[in-house]
C-alpha cells in the first residue's frame, strides 16, 4: 500500500495543545514534508527555492475546549493563487530576523494579529512547491482572541476550522490531473463551503504525519 493510501485509511487523531507541543519538540525539522506531486513530476522540483513561512494559528475555545485552526481565503484579484484557502504567511525577507519572524510578520500584515497573541508550539519540516518556494510551517497557540483586521489587498475572508476535522484522513481526497500531458497530484479537503487543497492541504498532511509518528513512538 502506498504512503498516500496508508494515510487515507489511517485513523483520526484527537489531540491537545500539550501533545502538539511535545510532538513538535521532538520533530526532525530538517526532514521535509512529503509532497506526492514531487514523485509524479520530479523535474518540476529540480530548482533553486526561495524561503517562505506560514503560521498555523490554533485557538482553544474556552467553552467547549475544542481546537480551531485559522485559515484565510486569498483575495480574488491576487496574481498568484487567487481565492485559494491558505495559512497566513509569505516569503522570507532579508530584513526578517528569523523564519519564525517571517510567519508572525505576515500574520500581522494579513489579519492584524500581533506576535504577542501567540505562543509558539514548534515547527514542521519544509514543504517545497512547484512555484519555487520551500515553506516553513510554524505552529502557534493563539493565547488571546483579539479582533481581526483583514488586509483587503491580500485576504478576502477568514475561516476557523476544527483541528479534529483536519486531522481525520477520511476528510481528505487525493486528486490527480493532467497538466501539459503530465500527471500531477494533490490533497484536498472540503469543509462546509470552503475547499482546502494543494499547499495548505499538503502542510496539514504533514502535521498529521508528525503527530502520528509521535503517537507511534510512545506505544
Amino acid at each position: 500500500m502506498s504512503d498516500i493510501a496508508q494515510f487515507l485509511n489511517a485513523p483520526p487523531i484527537i489531540t491537545g495543545l500539550d501533545e502538539i507541543r511535545d510532538a513538535l519538540d521532538k520533530a526532525p525539522y530538517d526532514q521535509p514534508i512529503h509532497n506526492p506531486d514531487e514523485d509524479m513530476f520530479p523535474a518540476g522540483y529540480n530548482q533553486d527555492y526561495r524561503s517562505a513561512a506560514v503560521l498555523i494559528p490554533i485557538w482553544q475555545d474556552p467553552e467547549d475546549h475544542e481546537l480551531y485552526v485559522l485559515l484565510t481565503q486569498r483575495a480574488l484579484h491576487m496574481r498568484n493563487h487567487p481565492g485559494q484557502i491558505a495559512f497566513p504567511g509569505g516569503k522570507h525577507d532579508s530584513d526578517d530576523t528569523s523564519i519564525q519572524y517571517t510567519a508572525l510578520r505576515e500574520t500581522l500584515e494579513e489579519v492584524g494579529l500581533a506576535p504577542d497573541c501567540f505562543d509558539l508550539l514548534g515547527e514542521l519540516g519544509e514543504y517545497c512547491t512547484i512555484s519555487g518556494f520551500c515553506i516553513k510551517p510554524i505552529v502557534a497557540e493563539m493565547t488571546r482572541r483579539s479582533e481581526l483586521s483583514l488586509c483587503e489587498e491580500e485576504v478576502k475572508s477568514v475561516h476557523w476550522v476544527p483541528l479534529n476535522y483536519l486531522l481525520n484522513p477520511q476528510n481528505y481526497r487525493f486528486r490527480t490531473k493532467q497538466l501539459d500531458k503530465r500527471s500531477r497530484g494533490y490533497f484536498e479537503i472540503k469543509y462546509q463551503d470552503i475547499h482546502i487543497w494543494g499547499v495548505t492541504a499538503g502542510i496539514l498532511f504533514g502535521l498529521y504525519q508528525t503527530l502520528a509518528n509521535h503517537i507511534k513512538s510512545k506505544q
